[in-house]
């Protein structure tokens, strides 16, 4: 896996958040900074959406977050 390519499209890179949070070879870093930017893309759909300019995607904002949230408990 490469990771600045992932970093660039977590969401192209793994199936979910969940796979990021559970993926052996990343650091507790590597997720956080990976999340983070899938948090962001999340966040840019959602604008565009509301201002219809997005297809429907399904909501992982909360996951990221709680995922988030474990992971920096952790370091």
């Amino acid at each position: 896996m490469d990771f600045k390519k992932s970093l660039k499209n977590p969401a192209e890179a793994f199936d979910s958040p969940q796979a990021v949070f559970d993926h052996p070879d990343l650091s507790n870093q590597q997720k956080i900074e990976l999340l983070q930017q899938w948090r962001y893309d999340e966040l840019e759909t959602e604008v565009a959406d509301q201002e219809n300019m997005g297809g429907d995607k399904p909501d992982k904002l909360g996951e990221i977050n709680n995922l988030l949230l474990e992971l920096e408990d952790k370091s």
